[in-house]
């Protein structure tokens, strides 16, 4: 993918994940790979840019064996034994949309976010939605949001009901689990593709 996703565990920092239409994972810092999934994706015919290809990986940060991983042709996907069995868990969500990021709750297991965008169907509309059962269910958390892109969405570390979404055009907060948000004037009105709230 153009923007392989690279993620390390938050269990234990020699432990790194490695997205291709798989699921790799190194227990070296990435000197040796083993593959934990098989395709996760729709594997679709590919033409001249291929896609197909995961786009996120997301470590729960209360269970190692919870892993959930997000693809640019639209699968969502999760694990709860450690990659030994996976649950494709996109159906209740938009079908075929870049998933753009997939969060793991800190702090509900069962718990994800996922944000998702259209932009291969020239569509600009604004998609987050929510899981708390592993994915069997999800609901809309976009609120009142702008039509716009969603790139990132981030649950805060300490306050569940905070949460922080990166837009084409600016960055949100959420005080309400994103029943309502409001545009964070601190930051430059651009486009934001990721982001962290540091531990401390």
């Amino acid at each position: 993918n153009w923007n392989t996703p690279v993620e390390l565990s938050v269990h234990n920092p020699e432990i790194v994940y490695f997205g291709s239409q798989r699921l790799n994972r190194s227990f070296d810092e990435g000197k040796t790979w083993t593959a934990i999934s098989p395709d996760l994706s729709y594997n679709f015919a590919n033409g001249d840019v291929p896609y197909s290809t995961i786009t996120s990986i997301a470590e729960s940060p209360i269970s190692f064996q919870v892993l959930w991983v997000g693809t640019d042709d639209g699968k969502v996907q999760v694990t709860r034994d450690g990659g030994t069995t996976w649950n494709d868990v996109s159906s209740g969500l938009p079908q075929y949309r870049w998933v753009s990021e997939v969060h793991a709750s800190n702090h509900d297991v069962a718990a994800a976010y996922v944000s998702l965008n259209g932009y291969r169907f020239d569509e600009f509309s604004s998609y987050i939605f929510k899981t708390t059962d592993y994915g069997a269910t999800w609901i809309s958390v976009t609120g009142d949001l702008p039509e716009d892109v969603v790139n990132v969405i981030v649950q805060d570390p300490v306050q569940p009901e905070l949460l922080y979404a990166g837009l084409d055009h600016g960055s949100y907060v959420s005080l309400n689990d994103g029943q309502n948000w409001h545009l964070i004037t601190q930051i430059p009105n651009v486009a934001s593709y990721d982001m962290i709230v540091h531990p401390r």
